[in-house]
């Protein structure tokens, strides 16, 4: 069986595995292996640990008269959650290059799937067949994650050894 890699991911955090093959003759069956556990901080705080103003203010001008003010904390939110998607990438790059594989499998929450999509097509160049799902399973166990996999054919399901 080929090694398969995968990405878990959402905007807070990141978790890069590979699905390492069993042994048959040892009774092993194949098991996910936790290699990387990146965390966003950014996206973990409270927007008043952000930004000064806990909500976009309102500007009052002359006479009273008040307008919205815009202080782009989508813009910025979307620039944390950018860098993040690269540092993803290149720690994908490293485990890679550790653990060879043929398939990679990003499974991410629809936005950080939609970021990661444009540092992912680097690995056409390393002959590495990519599959995506746009789920959000960071808070799965390892166990939880390797059936949840398997149910959809993307990695060999575990074998569950029957108390007898």
């Amino acid at each position: 069986m080929p090694r398969i890699c995968l990405v878990v991911a959402d905007a807070a955090r990141a978790r890069i595995l590979t699905c390492e093959p069993g042994d048959a003759a040892a009774d092993l069956s194949p098991r996910l292996v936790d290699h990387v556990d990146l965390v966003n901080p950014e996206r973990r705080l409270r927007p008043s640990q952000v930004h000064s103003e806990t909500r976009p203010g309102t500007l009052h001008g002359p006479g009273g008269r008040a307008s919205g003010s815009d202080d782009h904390r989508d813009q910025h939110r979307e620039g944390v959650d950018q860098r993040f998607a690269g540092e993803i990438y290149r720690q994908l790059g490293d485990v890679l290059t550790a653990y060879p594989a043929t398939k990679a499998v990003i499974v991410a929450s629809p936005h950080m799937l939609g970021l990661l999509r444009h540092w992912i097509g680097g690995l056409a160049a390393r002959r590495v067949e990519v599959q995506e799902v746009a789920r959000d399973l960071t808070l799965e166990t390892v166990p939880q994650l390797h059936d949840h996999l398997a149910d959809l054919g993307l990695v060999p399901a575990r074998t569950r050894r029957s108390a007898t």
